[in-house]
């Protein structure tokens, strides 16, 4: 009887740390560096290791938003229609 209560204590708290997990999201603006106008329709990409693990497009004001993301250091590059990359 006593395993079985451990147990599921165990489990729920096992279970909340899973459900209850931080996660971030990354907002942000892109913009043409000399004109400082907005870079409608972008891609934006999140890589960790050299893999993809998120990504956005803009929207005509150049916003983007990319959600959730687990904590780490990532790599973030964009893409517009004219297939360049930065």
């Amino acid at each position: 009887m006593l395993k079985k209560l451990l147990f599921t204590v165990g489990f729920v708290c096992v279970a909340s740390f899973m459900v209850f997990s931080q996660s971030g999201t990354l907002k942000g603006k892109i913009s043409d560096k000399s004109t400082k106008e907005p870079i409608p329709f972008a891609n934006i990409i999140i890589a960790l290791g050299g893999t993809q693990v998120g990504g956005a497009t803009s929207d005509f004001d150049g916003n983007f938003t990319i959600k959730p993301i687990p904590p780490g250091k990532y790599d973030v590059k964009q893409r517009t229609s004219d297939t360049k990359v930065y």
